[in-house]
């Protein structure tokens, strides 16, 4: 799979987001457990093709998530290894 790089909007986003908490915070932050949930089910269901258009619609929306937190998380670590 092919990343895109973030779009200017999200960048500004994720700048403002990881202003407004420490970067303690971001690292602990963890889905709920439902969400996780929904989000195995959803890639099982990838897995076996199984899919519906809104289901795909929505995987997508959730690696997008994840991938916005991940970006966070990473510069969390790097502000704490410049402290």
């Amino acid at each position: 799979m092919v990343i895109a790089p973030l779009p200017p909007i999200y960048d500004d986003l994720l700048d403002f987001l990881a202003r407004s908490i420490t970067p303690e915070e971001m690292l602990a932050y963890r889905p709920s457990d439902l969400a996780q949930q929904r989000a195995e089910e959803l890639l099982e269901k990838n897995s076996a093709g199984i899919l519906t258009p809104a289901e795909n619609a929505e995987l997508q929306q959730m690696l997008q998530v994840d991938r916005m937190v991940s970006v966070l998380k990473a510069r969390a670590l790097e502000s704490l290894s410049q402290s």
